[in-house]
């Protein structure tokens, strides 16, 4: 007999509460081990980042790689000093150490996969860039 699990983008928790866009939980909801994956919804002018939070803010991380992967849309990624644009099908890995953020500057709705490797505590693991966006 196989062992797998199925959940149906219905049934994913969205951990944005109140706030614009949707962040898409996977892997904990699955009961991953060892992966994390994430969906995050951008609407046009919004930046990946918590609610409340300010959104010139970038983040890293001290373990964390992670692999950004664009679903569908058109986003702005900034990694390190570095500006550029993703669109469909693209992805980038990105180092732990590497600060990091994504908006859409787009007129239309963009989203975005990141996967990652599970940690209990994310928010331990990472750390946050003030005025990080010019």
């Amino acid at each position: 007999m196989s062992d797998y699990t199925i959940l149906r983008a219905s049934e994913a928790p969205d951990y944005t509460g109140d706030a614009p866009g949707a962040f898409y939980g996977y892997g904990r909801p699955l009961g991953a081990g060892q992966l994390s994956i994430n969906v995050r919804g951008l609407e046009p002018g919004m930046a990946h980042v918590p609610p409340g939070t300010d959104p010139a803010w970038g983040h890293s991380h001290e373990t964390i790689e992670e692999i950004y992967f664009v679903l569908e849309g058109e986003l702005t990624i900034k990694l390190g000093d570095d500006v550029l644009t993703l669109g469909p099908r693209d992805a980038v890995r990105i180092p732990p150490e590497t600060p990091r953020a994504v908006r859409n500057d787009s007129a239309a709705r963009a989203a975005l996969l990141m996967a990652s490797v599970r940690v209990e505590d994310p928010r331990v693991e990472s750390h946050a860039h003030e005025n990080f966006w010019p």
